[in-house]
């Protein structure tokens, strides 16, 4: 491990490049690694033990009693009492156990040049419109992929409606609120973490091959083993729309409308029917290959529309 670290990268620092890191030649492949291990277990742990102060706190003003012995309502009751503590865990632990200590070990470690190296920088309106649209086709293709594995390994549904719980609304403010947790926050902090640095540094020395590796640990960090295939491809999808604008924007800005499009299909009225039906539909094999086909043809427009930006950049080295 030690020769890893400290094993002269391939590529030289540029003058820009000023951090300690950057200053010692040491491997640029092992900070990426070692910057998002260190940035994933503060974030986990630190996740946790929030959800649990705030869940002790919050259960201390609950005197619901569940009449039902039955194990499936006494877990739905543990969820619906979890699900404030999970949402503000998750909002409080992406602020600052996430996206600040990533800011922190890019100006450590790499450059005071944070917004350069990690590449906020316009693109033009059509990348965007493009680059979304293509992740909004290939929801059905995930939704499929997700619904085989469910089948093929006979999950239990009512694991997965409890799992929903956390993140369903019934009013305009707790939709809000939801918008901010789930596509504001998750938009920004994963997107700054996972493209904005981890891939960023791979890219240095692996080149195109780090929007793979980028994606495929993107979709292991959710830690949700039926939609393991489906994040993993989104990762990669976002990481190629990072890899080719040479901006972080157009990936930050799928990232939302994916979280927020499942934010508004968990919308439900007071009496618990969905309130935008457009979203609730059966996803059929004929579906998934329609939708497959949109966002590959969109995914090569895309290429097409960034060619010349993509040549006429230069990648900081």
């Amino acid at each position: 491990m030690k020769g890893l670290v400290e094993q002269t990268s391939a590529i030289k620092p540029s003058q820009n490049f000023d951090g300690s890191w950057e200053r010692a030649h040491r491997n640029i492949t092992a900070a990426a690694c070692i910057g998002l291990l260190i940035i994933g277990v503060l974030y986990m742990y630190a996740q946790s033990f929030i959800t649990i102060i705030l869940f002790f706190v919050n259960a201390s003003g609950e005197h619901v009693t569940i009449k039902s012995g039955n194990f499936i309502a006494q877990l739905s009751h543990r969820i619906v009492i979890m699900k404030n503590p999970i949402r503000y865990s998750v909002f409080v632990s992406q602020l600052f156990f996430m996206l600040l200590p990533t800011l922190w070990i890019i100006k450590r470690w790499h450059t005071v040049h944070i917004l350069s190296y990690v590449r906020i920088s316009r693109v033009s309106f059509l990348e965007m419109v493009i680059a979304v649209a293509a992740a909004v086709c290939f929801i059905p293709v995930s939704g499929g992929i997700s619904d085989f594995f469910m089948k093929q390994l006979n999950f239990p549904d009512f694991l997965a409606r409890i799992n929903t719980q956390i993140f369903t609304s019934y009013s305009i403010p707790e939709l809000l609120w939801l918008v901010v947790v789930v596509c504001i926050t998750p938009a920004l902090c994963e997107e700054l973490l996972f493209r904005g640095y981890f891939q960023r540094t791979l890219e240095r020395t692996l080149g195109m091959k780090s929007l793979f590796i980028a994606g495929i640990i993107f979709g292991l960090y959710h830690m949700q083993p039926l939609n393991l295939i489906s994040l993993a491809l989104l990762g990669c999808m976002i990481g190629y729309f990072f890899y080719r604008s040479k901006s972080l924007l157009p990936g930050i800005a799928v990232h939302f409308a994916n979280n927020f499009i499942a934010m508004l299909s968990l919308y439900k009225k007071s009496d618990g029917n969905v309130v935008f039906d457009a979203f609730d539909f059966e996803i059929t094999f004929l579906g998934c290959v329609v939708a497959l086909m949109f966002t590959i043809c969109l995914l090569f427009v895309y290429q097409l529309i960034t060619q010349k930006n993509f040549e006429g950049k230069l990648q900081l080295t």
